[in-house]
């Protein structure tokens, strides 16, 4: 699990790469799947904070190892990147109950861990089964399962608006100049805004640094945000077209 060979042996779309996805997404259906289930107060009670307790937990052991491995430096360990926001704000979520953070995050968290999944930035690339591997996979999958939760047991779907898409890009821009500010104090890259985090990611679409800042703000958060919003979208028309034959 700590083998340092396994360091650049990660490759996109390999076997263990795309095996650990339809894991993911099994979960994903599974929660789905059983969400009238997981309704119920006993279960919904206890799998919110089991939820909690994996996603932080994993992230805890994350910073242990690094601290272990004399890797702990402020410029790359702090919570701060896109995703590593994402884990913490699912978990303040399930904890609260808050669909107020949820709208305000949704879009541009599971949009990140989605395509985190799909083309991965994982650590020094290193391959299964290493801790890192493994520690990568879990937490971005709990994003997506979080989220999964919340849509579908919590039922936060059913207020879901475009106006919540304005809120996510809002919530993004906020984070990306807090963000900057901090990479300028601690020479760090959190989300990414001074250099891409390393091939084959989803970064690649929209050119080289810097010009990639810009193209992900004028085309990539308008394309990827609406594609996620389309479901809503749909199902807000048919609402409103029900509505009307009343």
């Amino acid at each position: 699990m700590f083998n340092t060979n396994l360091e650049n042996q990660f490759q996109i779309f390999s076997a263990s790469h795309f095996i650990t996805i339809l894991i993911v997404f099994f979960f994903v259906v599974l929660v789905y799947q059983y969400r009238e289930k997981l309704k119920e107060k006993k279960y919904y009670n206890f799998f919110r904070y089991f939820f909690v307790f994996i996603t932080i937990g994993q992230e805890l052991s994350l910073n242990i190892y690094r601290m272990i491995n004399g890797e702990w430096i402020i410029s790359t360990s702090l919570p701060l990147q896109l995703c590593g926001l994402a884990m913490i704000i699912t978990s303040l979520i399930l904890i609260t109950q808050s669909e107020k953070l949820f709208q305000s995050t949704f879009f541009v968290m599971m949009i990140g861990a989605f395509l985190a999944i799909a083309t991965p930035a994982i650590e020094n690339n290193f391959g299964f089964p290493h801790y890192r591997f493994i520690q990568f996979f879990v937490g971005h999958g709990m994003i997506l399962i979080n989220f999964t939760f919340m849509l579908f047991v919590m039922e936060y779907h059913a207020n879901i608006q475009y106006k919540h898409v304005l809120y996510n890009i809002v919530t993004l821009l906020g984070l990306a100049a807090f963000n900057y500010i901090v990479n300028i104090l601690t020479g760090g890259n959190y989300m990414y805004l001074m250099g891409k985090p390393g091939e084959n990611t989803a970064f690649d679409l929209f050119g080289e640094h810097p010009w990639y800042i810009l193209n992900i703000i004028v085309l990539g958060i308008p394309i990827f945000f609406h594609i996620f919003y389309t479901p809503f979208l749909i199902r807000n028309f048919r609402k409103k077209r029900l509505m009307a034959k009343l």
